[in-house]
């Protein structure tokens, strides 16, 4: 069976969805009443239709109760790893580049450049960028606290005034101001 929830946090809506052995997917959901057509959508591309019939896939909030509870520890500062089972689903490359973003210590950044050569792959700095932008569980795997060179602030599914929101609640505030502001309306 697949699970799926809506998610009230007080960063974004975050669409959950996992399956029998974890949590495939956490979405930023900048339009929140799609959130039922969206997590159908994952589950079919995520779980190919079992020989028996159709997928079982159902709005379940109660079993992402300890995923909720995290998130929350986190967005106040007391929790700065997660312990909820995954189900990871890429490319050997990409499993590769997520795994090295899980390494990243809370309230530290680290470069494109940096993971690649991490990877022994210092020409692959693009292609850490294509995966890191593909991973299916922001925040679960830090993506956000991957910087361009120089420290810029590039590339985050939840935009990057999300990123700068969330190194702010790590700690970490990068050295040129310019970088991390707000969008001003005027």
């Amino acid at each position: 069976m697949i699970r799926y929830a809506l998610l009230r946090t007080v960063l974004d809506p975050l669409l959950a969805v996992a399956g029998p052995e974890g949590l495939v997917r956490l979405d930023f959901l900048p339009r929140a009443w799609e959130y039922h057509t969206l997590a159908h959508a994952i589950a079919r591309d995520s779980f190919p239709p079992p020989a028996a019939g159709p997928l079982e896939i159902n709005e379940h909030p109660d079993a992402f109760a300890g995923l909720l509870d995290q998130l929350a520890e986190y967005f106040t500062g007391r929790r700065d790893q997660f312990d909820i089972p995954l189900d990871l689903r890429g490319t050997p490359f990409q499993m590769r580049v997520w795994k090295q973003l899980r390494k990243i210590p809370y309230g530290k950044l680290r470069t494109y450049g940096q993971i690649a050569k991490t990877l022994r792959k210092p020409q692959a700095t693009r292609a850490v960028g294509q995966a890191a932008g593909r991973n299916p569980l922001p925040i679960l795997i830090p993506c956000h606290r991957v910087v361009g060179k120089g420290g810029s602030l590039v590339g985050f599914a939840g935009g990057i005034t999300t990123k700068a929101r969330l190194l702010r609640l790590e700690g970490h505030m990068l050295g040129d101001k310019a970088k991390i502001e707000e969008p001003r309306l005027f």
